[in-house]
C-alpha cells in the first residue's frame, strides 16, 4: 500500500521520543511504499494530507496529537471523494492523544500494530461549517483553558500545561447565554463550558463524555451551567473523571445534530483548532471515516 506519514516535529514534551523512524522502518519492512511530510507551520499537514489523498495514496497518517490528526482528517475530506478514497491512520505522538485514548490505542505499538496490518474500522465524523472533526468541540472555560496552553509549553511541562492554562481560565472567564436546539427541543442557560463530543476524552484525558462511542452515530452533549467560582471547582474533579453526566449543574444528551447560538462570540476549540463564533451547528456523519485502529 501507498502510504504517507504527516509528522508534526512540534507535538508531545521536549523529552518525548521521536517515533517517526521507527514507524518507517517497521512499515517499509512489512512492504509498504512509505513517504514522509514533516509539517513546519499550521496548515502544512492539512494541506499535505489533501494532496495525498488527491494523488489517491491508500492511507494518509498523522504522527502527532490532536491537532495534527485534526488537520489530515480535514485535508482528506476537503480533497474529491477523500473519505471513501483514503483511510486514515493515527500515531499519538502528541500531548494529550485523546482521540487516541477512546480507540483503545493511546500507545504507539498498539496504533503501530494495527497500522502495519491495515486493519480498518468506520467511524464517524462531525461537521461544525465548512470543517469537520473526529473528537470534540468545546467552548467556554475549556476553550479558554486551550488559548492559555501554547506548543511551547506543552512541550516544555506536558499534560501540566493544560492544568496552568486552566487556573487562569478560571479566574478570568465570563460565563456565556446560549439558546441549544436539539430535535425539537430547546434550553436556554448560561454556560461555563460546553462540549460536542465523540471521543470520550477532552484536554488531556478528562473525561468529560463517558458515553461516548465513536462509531455510534451520535455525539454526546455536555453543558455546564454557570455556578460560583467554588462551586465550578468542586465540579472540576467530576467533570475530570466522567461522573458529572447527572450532576444539577450539568445538562447531558446524545443527538444526531445539535446548535448552540451565543449571546456574544466565543472562542471554540475544536480539535486542536481555536474558532471564534456566535452560533454553531453540529452536525454528526456516521461512519464517515475508513480508520486504521483496533477493532472496538
Amino acid at each position: 500500500m501507498r502510504i504517507v506519514l504527516i509528522a508534526n516535529p512540534a507535538s508531545g514534551t521536549a523529552q518525548g521520543s521521536d517515533a517517526l523512524g521507527e514507524v518507517q522502518q517497521h512499515l517499509r519492512s512489512a512492504g509498504h511504499d512509505v513517504h514522509v511530510r514533516e509539517t513546519a507551520a499550521r496548515g502544512d499537514a492539512e494541506r499535505f494530507a489533501h494532496d495525498s489523498a488527491a494523488l489517491g495514496v491508500d492511507i494518509v497518517v498523522a504522527v502527532g496529537g490532536d491537532g495534527t490528526l485534526n488537520e489530515v482528517v480535514n485535508g482528506v475530506a476537503s480533497a474529491p471523494d477523500g473519505l471513501e478514497r483514503c483511510a486514515i491512520g493515527l500515531i499519538p505522538a502528541g500531548t494529550g492523544n485523546d482521540f487516541a485514548r477512546t480507540l483503545g490505542m493511546a500507545e504507539s505499538d498498539v496504533a503501530l500494530a494495527a497500522l502495519a496490518a491495515g486493519h480498518e474500522r468506520r467511524v464517524d465524523l462531525v461537521s461544525l461549517g465548512d470543517r469537520v472533526f473526529l473528537n470534540a468541540s468545546a467552548g467556554g472555560f475549556t476553550a479558554e483553558t486551550s488559548a492559555n496552553v501554547s506548543s511551547g509549553m506543552k512541550q516544555a511541562v506536558g499534560t501540566l500545561a493544560y492544568l496552568i492554562g486552566g487556573a487562569r481560565a478560571v479566574l478570568e472567564y465570563e460565563p456565556v447565554g446560549v439558546r441549544v436546539e436539539w430535535e425539537g427541543r430547546s434550553l436556554e442557560a448560561d454556560l461555563q463550558l460546553f462540549a460536542i463530543c465523540n471521543g470520550a476524552y477532552i484536554g488531556g484525558g478528562h473525561q468529560l463524555a463517558p458515553t461516548a462511542r465513536p462509531d455510534d452515530g451520535l455525539m454526546e452533549v455536555c453543558l455546564v451551567r454557570a455556578t460560583s467560582t467554588l462551586d465550578f471547582l468542586a465540579l472540576l474533579p467530576r467533570l475530570s473523571s466522567g461522573h458529572h453526566v447527572d450532576d444539577d449543574d450539568v445538562a447531558y444528551f446524545r443527538t444526531r445534530a445539535v446548535t448552540l447560538s451565543f449571546s456574544r462570540t466565543i472562542k471554540i476549540n475544536t480539535d486542536g483548532e481555536v474558532l471564534e463564533a456566535a452560533r454553531c451547528e453540529y452536525v454528526m456523519r456516521p461512519g464517515a471515516v475508513r480508520l486504521i485502529a483496533p477493532a472496538p
